[in-house]
């Protein structure tokens, strides 16, 4: 092992971070506030609109003709991203929505105003949804070297109460939003189809017709077009307005650079990424979740007591499971993902990457992460007697990935991107509370010793105690090994002694 965890760095972080929440005040949000500007220790509760925007074929845009990687196609997406978030981030402050977070195909706004009108505000909603519809089909049109391909949008919705918080480490704090409004939106932008998906409240909010299931039917035409009507968005001159905004701002694929960077990551810094300093090389990409947050959530938040409580396991929880990916084992979150953590790790040099060290290193690192959730657990117990049913889902991949940041510096547009970004996505949604699954490539260059550990390539409670055993044994045995064929060459030498 070339790091370990370490339990008493681990104890002292999340400590500190109790004491940063031993207080919480949580205040109504009556006006508008930048959401990065929210202390640690407040939660503003909001009545609000939650949209999550999915770009469904972003895997066709990461890969060639082959379905293979490679700087070509890596530098159309980097293009691609940075086209259509500046279509999607003009037509939000256009109306005066709040972006909150850009995470690879994944954009979160929320549509606060007018803050005494919910119907008013889901109106504003589907409008808004089928204006950035309509724009980004129309900015294919307007490659100046080629064409941008359209993004295939799928929109979920709902509306509802919900707690908007502000946390993270040293300068990259993130904005969050807790509640069912933000999760219901986000399972209602998850799927295959295109369209704009409402939740069952936010239907019934608008008098729209029940149905079934309300993840696989998307709004009609004459639904969509009788909240423009009532919006009093222009639908038409704001699509325009958008158009003519970025036409000229529309950049060619000569544009966007990529170079390599120097392993490890611990002190990256996205703020420093543009277009022509962007970054690509083999990584693992780390995502570790949450399970049972959500399900907390919706329980606790209807009491003030249980509204502050739900801040403090988030921050605390989440800030160790940064510090310890940082500074035991010399890797980089990316951004939260809501109760998930986004982290890149590699080890090489300045032309290579150490691809077995890497993996290796990468789940060594992911068991440090759940070591030091359950000691994260222990304390939040001791220091505010919050017993809670969480657990960790981990999920691990390797590949050719991109580093970079679109929009300005200020809208936490930095993003890690590339295949193994997505499979370690979906590894990690394949895994209970209990579990770490590690996609097919990174496996391949896994350590036998640690290979071992899995079957399909998923493993229970994989801690950081469990992996010191592990290597601890691959030592014996080595040893044993070595004794054995001392041994037998020397019962070999005495044989061929004693026939002279």
């Amino acid at each position: 092992m070339k790091y370990k965890w370490n339990s008493k760095r681990a104890d002292d972080s999340i400590t500190k971070a109790c004491q940063q929440v031993e207080e919480i005040n949580i205040i109504p949000y009556t006006k508008e506030k930048k959401l990065n500007k929210i202390k640690v220790n407040e939660a503003y509760e909001m009545n609000a609109v939650h949209m999550y925007i999915d770009i469904l074929n972003l895997k066709d845009m990461l890969t060639n003709s082959s379905d293979n990687e490679n700087i070509t196609s890596h530098t159309r997406t980097l293009r691609f991203f940075d086209s259509h978030f500046k279509a999607i981030k003009f037509v939000i402050n256009d109306t005066e929505s709040i972006f909150v977070d850009f995470h690879n195909q994944r954009l979160h706004t929320v549509i606060a105003k007018p803050y005494d009108d919910e119907k008013k505000r889901l109106d504003r909603a589907v409008t808004i949804a089928k204006v950035i519809i309509d724009v980004v089909e129309q900015q294919r049109q307007l490659g100046n070297d080629d064409i941008i391909d359209a993004a295939k949008l799928r929109i979920g919705i709902d509306s509802g109460l919900a707690l908007a918080v502000n946390n993270g480490r040293r300068s990259n704090k993130e904005p969050l939003f807790l509640g069912n409004p933000a999760n219901y939106a986000a399972k209602h932008s998850a799927g295959e189809l295109q369209g704009i998906y409402l939740t069952k409240n936010a239907r019934e909010v608008l008098e729209l017709q029940g149905v079934e299931d309300t993840q696989t039917i998307k709004l009609k035409s004459s639904e969509i077009d009788a909240s423009l009507e009532r919006s009093n968005i222009d639908h038409e001159n704001l699509i325009n307005r958008t158009i003519n905004e970025i036409k000229d701002h529309t950049k060619k694929l000569s544009d966007f650079a990529f170079s390599r960077l120097t392993p490890t990551f611990e002190s990256l810094d996205f703020s420093v990424f543009t277009r022509k300093n962007s970054k690509r090389l083999e990584m693992v990409s780390i995502y570790a979740d949450i399970d049972g947050f959500t399900k907390y959530i919706s329980e606790n938040i209807g009491t003030v007591e249980g509204q502050k409580d739900i801040v403090r396991c988030l921050h605390v929880l989440r800030a160790e499971m940064d510090a310890c990916l940082t500074n035991d084992f010399q890797g980089r979150r990316v951004r939260f993902i809501g109760d998930c953590i986004h982290g890149i790790l590699c080890e090489g040099t300045s032309q290579t990457t150490n691809k077995q060290v890497s993996v290796d290193t990468a789940l060594e690192a992911a068991a440090g992460i759940r070591s030091s959730f359950i000691l994260s657990k222990e304390l939040l117990e001791e220091k505010f007697n919050i017993t809670a049913n969480f657990g960790l889902a981990i999920g691990l991949d390797f590949g050719e990935t991109m580093l970079s940041r679109v929009g300005r510096l200020d809208e936490n547009t930095r993003f890690s991107l590339g295949l193994s970004t997505i499979s370690s996505e979906e590894e990690q949604m394949r895994c209970a509370g209990d579990e770490t699954a590690i996609a097919e490539e990174a496996y391949s260059h896994l350590s036998q010793k640690y290979k071992d550990l899995f079957t399909d390539r998923i493993t229970k409670n994989l801690n950081f105690e469990i992996l010191e055993e592990t290597e601890q044994n691959e030592v014996e045995n080595n040893k044993k090994s070595n004794i054995y064929s001392i041994n037998e060459a020397a019962s070999s030498n005495l044989k061929a002694h004693a026939k002279s």
